[in-house]
């Protein structure tokens, strides 16, 4: 399994990864919200969905920034920003998208597979390999 060089690098898995599933839902809520608005005719709730999906708008940019320093340690690939490379062939999808399995695990394993080599990797730090004793 492998592992984040730096504390720095498990602290960007974890905030883009709690963009990506929190826009996902905040998506599925303003979609909700003015397909029902719509069709019951409330202005408001109108109102309420489309600031919704502003915020949704405002977190794509800010998910997207964020998820470009999410690389796996061992291909360095993003794993969280929208690339189109190609998957491995065994890597999973979740509800149809590899990021949000890979987000989902971050958030609720503490470990992810990458999708693009299809590794194993831990959300704790790498062993410094300092074996020498002297400091």
């Amino acid at each position: 399994m492998h592992h984040p060089r730096s504390i720095n690098a498990v602290i960007r898995l974890r905030l883009a990864a709690l963009l990506f599933a929190g826009n996902c839902l905040f998506a599925v809520v303003a979609a909700w919200l003015l397909v029902h608005s719509l069709m019951t005719g409330n202005r408001g709730m109108t109102i309420i969905g489309s600031g919704v999906a502003v915020i949704v708008l405002i977190l794509i940019v800010v998910q997207w920034i964020a998820a470009t320093g999410t690389g796996c340690p061992l291909c360095r690939t993003p794993v969280l920003a929208p690339k189109r490379c190609m998957k491995h062939r065994n890597a999973r999808t979740f509800l149809g998208s590899h990021r949000l399995r890979v987000a989902a695990a971050i958030l609720f394993k503490n470990s992810f597979r990458c999708p693009y080599c299809n590794e194993p990797t831990g959300m704790e730090l790498r062993e410094t390999g300092d074996r020498s004793g002297v400091r």
